[in-house]
């Protein structure tokens, strides 16, 4: 339907999860050139897993513990923030193999109404993000070379003009004897949440803390919420640390490994057994992916853009309507729920019939279909308008802000970033297309805003 076919382009600059049913398909054979077949032998340029967060609420407390527990030069009273050292980050991944066997017990009270500051060094900080307002019961912290035990309330408050118990909360945690390993675990007693009904956290709730951000970062916050929908009942060995990092270890059956699929197929978009074109919606299992490579070269963007477009594909979802700019009388994307449908491969010809336009997005430094080549296209910059460039196309394309309308029963569902292409209208739509057989998405590396991504997005479709 030509209706689909017509240009969509971001009018919000600050844009940019979804999965269903799926048939397998067997026998099905992947046409791909050789250059394709080359194109991903070796796709990952990055680190695995992601960075083990020292600045999540969970995470700094447990830090202020330890660090008031194996020092005794400051004290919690006795830190005038701005002016005087604060809290040090010290709770390292090999701090407590330096400990002695001998287990040290510390007796511990902090006041709501005076703030303590963190900083990586301790350093005295003006900065009032580094200053925290704890309150608590008299704890008890034991420390050896095994880890920490904790036992009583902390309650932080937010940090607004000062600090009060009347401020907002931004955490309540019960230690009941919660021992805290090396690995990060708890692996007895336990931490609940006072905000939560007593609900106790999960053993690896500390790596977990870490691997969502990561996931947000990298991904998008639509991908989390999906992210988080099929993690939740994962072990307490589903995360570990390895060499710094946050990496997945014991994978629940309900997850793909990215590392265990045929990477032919994969661009083929014959991974789960439904093809293009074949009438069958794509598997839920695009949704399902973990271990995405994080690089920002060809192979990993190009498997990335695979595993958001045909997740999209998955599963309906409502696309708003998109009126022509030069005639409000016309309608040049009709809204409506679209329909799951066939997966896509990836196209080495729509690759590069985008990267035309990526060149002149580039070269004029904003975001527009400057050359479509006769193809349905889908453009994304943001880096001149002042926002850092993505980490990579899935973020793009699927994960970027959160979903509008994540509720599978409303007739607006769209679990999609509502400013990634699959959540922003007319974008949405050519994401959706039933005619669409091959996909192709366009970038440039780029360092802006302190980060290095890919910008300069140019998605082409064609059938």
């Amino acid at each position: 339907m030509n209706l689909f076919k017509v240009t969509a382009i971001v009018s919000s600059l600050f844009i940019l999860s979804a999965c269903n049913s799926g048939n397998d398909v067997s026998n099905i054979k992947a046409e791909l050139t050789s250059a394709q077949k080359d194109q991903i032998t070796s796709y990952l340029n990055a680190p695995s897993g992601f960075e083990f967060k020292h600045d999540t609420p969970l995470y700094t407390a447990l830090n202020s513990l330890y660090f008031f527990s194996t020092q005794n030069e400051v004290t919690p009273q006795s830190i005038n923030p701005g002016i005087s050292k604060g809290i040090a980050n010290v709770l390292k991944l090999d701090a407590f193999a330096k400990l002695s066997t001998k287990a040290s017990q510390t007796s511990l009270t902090f006041v709501g109404n005076h703030p303590v500051t963190a900083t990586d060094t301790g350093a005295p900080t003006l900065d009032a993000t580094k200053w925290h307002c704890y309150d608590s019961t008299p704890m008890t912290v034991v420390v050896d070379n095994q880890g920490m035990t904790i036992d009583g309330t902390l309650t932080e408050y937010e940090y607004s003009s000062g600090c009060s118990t009347s401020n907002s909360q931004v955490f309540s945690y019960n230690f009941n004897h919660a021992h805290i390993n090396s690995n990060f675990v708890i692996d007895s007693g336990s931490i609940s949440d006072q905000r939560n009904g007593q609900q106790a956290l999960k053993a690896n709730q500390i790596l977990l803390s870490s691997a969502e951000a990561g996931v947000a970062n990298q991904f998008g916050k639509a991908w989390l919420a999906q992210w988080k929908l099929n993690t939740i009942n994962a072990g307490s060995d589903f995360l570990t640390l390895k060499d710094g990092r946050v990496v997945y270890n014991k994978i629940p059956s309900n997850l793909v490994d990215f590392a265990s699929l045929d990477q032919t197929k994969l661009l083929a978009g014959t991974v789960f057994g439904n093809a293009p074109a074949s009438g069958t919606p794509a598997s839920p299992k695009w949704c399902r992916i973990i271990n995405i490579p994080q690089g920002t070269d060809l192979n990993s963007q190009k498997a990335q853009t695979m595993i958001a477009v045909n997740c999209a594909r998955s599963e309906k979802r409502y696309c708003k309507e998109v009126k022509d700019p030069k005639d409000p009388t016309k309608v040049e994307f009709a809204a409506g729920m679209q329909p799951a449908t066939s997966p896509l491969a990836w196209g080495d010809k729509e690759y590069n019939n985008a990267m035309d336009n990526t060149d002149l997005q580039q070269k004029n430094n904003k975001q527009g279909h400057f050359e479509q080549n006769g193809q349905a296209q889908n453009a994304f910059t943001i880096s001149p308008y002042g926002a850092p460039p993505f980490a990579g196309t899935l973020k793009a394309v699927y994960g970027y802000t959160a979903p509008k309308d994540a509720n599978p029963a409303s007739p607006y569902f769209n679990n999609a970033g509502t400013n990634s292409f699959a959540g922003h209208p007319g974008h949405c739509q050519n994401e959706m297309a039933d005619w669409a057989t091959t996909t192709g998405v366009s970038f440039k590396v780029i360092t802006a805003h302190g980060a290095t991504g890919v910008d300069f997005l140019t998605q082409n479709f064609a059938g």
